[in-house]
């Protein structure tokens, strides 16, 4: 059978995962979906087989190896690899697609290696990685088989994150597509950026207030209002699809970035002057995105 763009079969189906199907094929094959998708989360860190971990080891071991938020574990290969809690699925993505106007998260795990970028819109062509073995994997084969483990774990999630069989999808029984919601960028207005992964849209500028949606890393939205309490920053968004509500910066936090109207926030820098003198104002302590307040017929040279 056809599933995720290579011949692959069901080594454990959604009635036994519960929220996912496993899908055993040929080692490093491409994984591809059937039709368009944005990808929001990559890893990619991790080495097939070297970084491989054994299940059984890892649930006989982690009280063991964990350390806070991370687990210290010995892998197939003998080697001591440090795995994120939330990085067990190995090489990974989450990709955001629409059966219709019905929002999807796709997952894939465990794979090789990962060969697009957050923020990326992908579609049929579009190899997304290599089936692999990264991460915690059960075999029936020996430890020092190369292609110890190698498969593929795709989930569905819905937009309220309930799980979904994937079958009719890993067949392409079903194509999906992909429906912007974020803004264009208008430097006009004024708007915002999305630098956490996800935050919730809420009725209201209140953490009480319903929650009706979801904006993600890299979107952009034009600011309709603002608000503002003990904790939180609120600002009133209206997305591509109609979707009217508030998102939230927490004080102190870094999950929007803010641009005045007028700023540009994309884009070549145009050149108006050769620089005459040099004075330094400051120096950036590390590659990040600043902002400079500019007063009428300042100029600003960039070394």
């Amino acid at each position: 059978m056809m599933l995720l763009g290579s011949e692959r079969i069901v080594t454990q189906n959604y009635d036994r995962h519960k929220y996912a199907e496993d899908y055993a094929g040929i080692h490093l094959s491409d994984i591809k979906i059937n039709g368009q998708a944005k990808v929001l989360k990559v890893v990619n860190k991790y080495e097939p087989y070297q970084d491989t971990i054994n299940y059984n080891d890892y649930l006989n071991n982690k009280n063991s190896w964990k350390d806070g938020l991370y687990y210290n574990c010995l892998s197939i290969s003998g080697k001591r690899v440090r795995y994120h809690q939330a990085e067990l699925g190995g090489n990974q993505v989450t990709l955001e697609t629409y059966n219709g106007s019905k929002k999807l998260f796709f997952n894939i795990l465990h794979m090789a290696s990962v060969l697009v970028n957050e923020g990326d819109l992908i579609d049929s062509n579009t190899i997304i990685g290599k089936q692999g073995n990264t991460g915690l994997v059960l075999s029936n084969k020996d430890k020092t088989d190369y292609t110890y483990g190698s498969h593929v774990h795709f989930e569905i999630r819905d937009e309220d994150y309930n799980p979904i069989n994937p079958r009719d999808y890993a067949l392409f029984n079903i194509k999906v597509n992909y429906i912007e919601q974020s803004n264009q960028i208008d430097n006009s207005q004024k708007q915002i950026k999305v630098l956490a992964d996800k935050i919730n849209i809420r009725a209201a500028g209140s953490v009480n207030s319903q929650d009706i949606g979801d904006v993600f890393r890299g979107e952009i939205y034009t600011v309709l209002g603002e608000e503002e309490d003990n904790q939180y920053y609120w600002y009133k968004i209206k997305t591509n699809l109609g979707l009217k509500g508030f998102v939230a910066n927490e004080k102190g936090k870094r999950w929007l970035l803010v641009f005045e109207p007028n700023l540009c926030i994309e884009g070549e820098c145009e050149i108006v002057d050769d620089i005459s003198e040099e004075g330094l104002v400051f120096i950036c302590p590390k590659d990040d995105l600043y902002a400079i307040r500019l007063k009428k017929d300042e100029k600003l040279y960039i070394k």
